[in-house]
């Protein structure tokens, strides 16, 4: 029987730092706590990956693909080499968003078993408390003192992952995966996230394993309408037009609130265009936001800001490993089965959510809230099934993983 270790404790608490993490205005030593908590994290990972692979060495392998990921983050590194104005800002830009893959590598390593990944579920699960929590606050502003403003789009983020753990649940937990998703929809509305609303809408249009045609198609036209009145409510309207109303017509031609982003984003390409294939180098974007677009730090596109901090030669790489990566998650959501099949699912619908809200954010740079909770489910989904399927030959399979609650095309 294989034993939990600190490592395995490790994973467990990170999509809970993520829910803890909203409020901005705790400071300790001119540094945020959040900034205390996702760098003490990432110390403790490398440290924990490095001391198992000591002393156990082939035994404990990080079941995570690497390489691909490694080639994109790696770029990023190499990019400090021309970044503009090379400062302490590219190399904390550097971690932040290079983070994730310490994660995804110590769950594959630590998260061995059915039961472990149930445990990780259960604590998304749980997380959804805190972030709750933190949204009652803000919305009756219980902690004055305290910057939850700041910290409501990396929050809807966080919800939205964990909808994505509730919707991947299997059957006969559909009614939990139903009140979660709707959970989440309600907590992301309430926090004014226009995007990630959305997203959460189109996610289970997107759920690769629907069951019939006449399923799917009723299930797109309720979630089709329920966006409508959504996009037609009195907060939504105000948020999408500067008139505070507006229609679909609005919408689609452009005509909506983008609090500055359609002014600054073709400054922001003009400028990169100045060094096209290799970038200003990461973290650059961080400075020049704020001189194209007062009071904003951060380009609130992350495919542009790929574009801009690592040219042509980092936005491709990015892009096909992008296209690997939902290959692969969805792959794996096709051939594997049980607890297994459902965190490669929950990671799946991650990702797109991901994809999907890079276009009008930076979620990339989001490592504590959301791209750290992510990878945790895809280190474990990837660290699980190369287990099982080692063992498939000679080790009876657990009981959990002849749950097939998907329909095998």
């Amino acid at each position: 029987m294989i034993q939990p270790r600190l490592g395995y404790l490790f994973v467990l608490s990170v999509p809970m730092c993520a829910a803890v993490a909203t409020p901005r205005g705790l400071e300790f030593g001119g540094l945020n706590y959040t900034g205390w908590l996702w760098l003490g994290m990432l110390v403790l990972g490398v440290l924990l990956i490095m001391i198992e692979k000591a002393i156990f060495r082939d035994q404990r392998c990080v079941r995570f693909p690497v390489i691909p990921w490694a080639a994109y983050f790696g770029f990023n590194w190499i990019s400090l080499i021309w970044a503009d104005d090379f400062g302490a800002r590219n190399v904390q830009d550097a971690m932040q968003v290079s983070m994730p893959l310490v994660i995804g590598a110590a769950a594959s390593m630590f998260i061995e078993t059915s039961g472990q990944l149930r445990a990780l579920q259960r604590v998304f699960v749980i997380s959804m408390l805190p972030l709750f929590v933190s949204l009652i606050i803000w919305k009756l502003d219980l902690m004055p003192s305290l910057d939850f403003d700041t910290g409501m789009r990396p929050l809807g983020l966080t919800v939205g992952l964990v909808g994505c753990v509730f919707l991947a649940m299997a059957p006969p937990k559909y009614l939990l995966a139903v009140a979660g998703w709707a959970v989440s929809l309600a907590i992301c509305f309430a926090s004014g996230g226009r995007t990630v609303t959305l997203s959460i809408l189109a996610l289970p249009m997107l759920h690769p394993r629907i069951g019939t045609k006449l399923g799917r198609v009723v299930l797109c036209v309720l979630m089709l309408v329920l966006a409508v009145v959504v996009f037609h409510s009195d907060s939504f309207q105000q948020r999408f037009f500067y008139s505070g109303h507006g229609t679909l017509e609005d919408l689609m031609a452009g005509d909506v609130r983008g609090s500055g982003r359609f002014d600054a984003w073709p400054k922001i390409l003009d400028h990169a265009m100045l060094n096209p294939w290799l970038g200003h180098g990461i973290g650059s974007a961080y400075d020049y936001v704020a001189i194209v677009w007062p009071g904003m730090n951060h380009v609130q596109n992350d495919y542009l800001r790929v574009f801009y901090e690592t040219g042509v030669v980092g936005f491709v790489i990015f892009i096909l490993v992008a296209i690997w990566q939902t290959i692969s998650l969805f792959g794996h959501v096709r051939s594997s089965t049980g607890l297994v099949q459902q965190t490669f699912l929950a990671a799946w619908l991650g990702w797109l959510l991901f994809l999907i809200n890079a276009t009008t954010g930076n979620p990339i740079s989001y490592n504590l809230w959301f791209m750290n909770p992510l990878f945790a489910l895809m280190g474990a989904a990837y660290g699980v099934h190369a287990l099982q399927s080692d063992a498939s030959s000679s080790v009876s399979p657990d009981p959990q993983d002849n749950l097939h609650f998907y329909d095998q095309a």
